[in-house]
């Protein structure tokens, strides 16, 4: 019985040693550090080129496509562009540059739609149109407004950035999307050389028509992170379009791809959501707005 006893003990104590070790493989296996979530970001979508530490996918055909990020998570640097707003025609005023926006965006696997905007376009007779809008999944960038001509209406339409008014009373700017530009420039009297405003941008608001000069576009915002893909000059976006007068002086561009007054208007620079210039002189065909972009971009392992 002594020696029966003697191997029901060891044996129990063998059964708790394996069942204590056991217990303590689990704690110390379910004690470790979960695995790090997301890792780094492999996407496709757009031209893809490298800056530095970032990858950078940029779009610039205008239509709607897809960024997909492949594996991966983490935050992105994202730029949207919309199209420019068509200045207006004769003496008109100048385009206000499509809205602009920049933002941070955490993503992880799937897909983020895209779409670039077109230019407004021209009339012979009426106001320059509004751009299409750019958007980056659910961030939208809002159309440039066309600029005014003399034919009624003149008034500037709005839009990211507001278009210009031309000449005379009620030739106001068009009013600009809030975050994302700045009204477009007053007309001036309808008298002596009838000088149009220049188009909002997204730095600033464009210069009214005065004496015998038609107002400048504003000037848009600089980023350099981007100036190896895109902007004119490189990393200016979003600038407004010139206005027109009668005999006077044409207003210039605004740095970000603005048009200036001419004849007919010089288009704003595709790929940056520049607005049009407005016709210049007097019965001058106005120019078209410039395509928007969208750019992201983010760190490379």
């Amino acid at each position: 019985m002594k020696r029966i006893a003697t191997i029901l003990f060891v044996s129990a104590l063998a059964i708790t040693a394996c069942a204590n070790w056991r217990g303590a493989f689990d704690d110390a296996y379910f004690a470790q550090p979960a695995a790090a979530a997301g890792g780094p970001i492999t996407a496709t979508g757009g031209t893809i080129t490298t800056s530095g530490l970032y990858r950078v996918h940029s779009f610039a055909n205008v239509g709607s496509t897809n960024f997909v990020v492949t594996a991966g998570a983490g935050n992105i640097d994202v730029l949207i562009v919309a199209g420019g707003g068509g200045g207006g025609h004769s003496r008109g005023g100048g385009g206000g540059a499509g809205g602009l926006i920049y933002t941070n965006i955490a993503c992880s696997v799937g897909e983020y739609s895209v779409q670039v905007g077109g230019g407004g376009g021209r009339s012979q007779r009426d106001q320059g149109e509004i751009g299409t809008n750019s958007f980056f999944d659910t961030q939208i960038a809002y159309g440039g407004g066309g600029g005014g001509t003399p034919d009624v209406p003149n008034v500037g339409l709005p839009g990211g950035s507001g278009g210009a008014g031309s000449s005379g009373a009620g030739g106001t700017g068009g009013a600009a999307t809030n975050g994302q530009g700045y009204a477009g420039g007053d007309g001036g009297p309808a008298s002596g050389n009838y000088p149009a405003g220049g188009g909002g941008a997204a730095s600033e608001v464009g210069e009214t028509g005065s004496g015998s000069v038609g107002g400048a576009g504003g000037d848009g915002l600089e980023y350099s992170q981007f100036a190896s893909v895109g902007g004119s000059p490189a990393g200016w976006f979003a600038g407004g379009g010139g206005g027109g007068s009668h005999i006077g002086s044409p207003g210039a561009g605004g740095a970000g791809g603005g048009g200036a007054a001419a004849s007919p208007g010089i288009p704003g620079t595709s790929n940056t959501g520049g607005g049009g210039g407005g016709g210049h002189p007097g019965g001058a065909y106005a120019g078209i707005g410039g395509s928007g972009i969208v750019i992201v971009r983010y760190e490379k392992q």
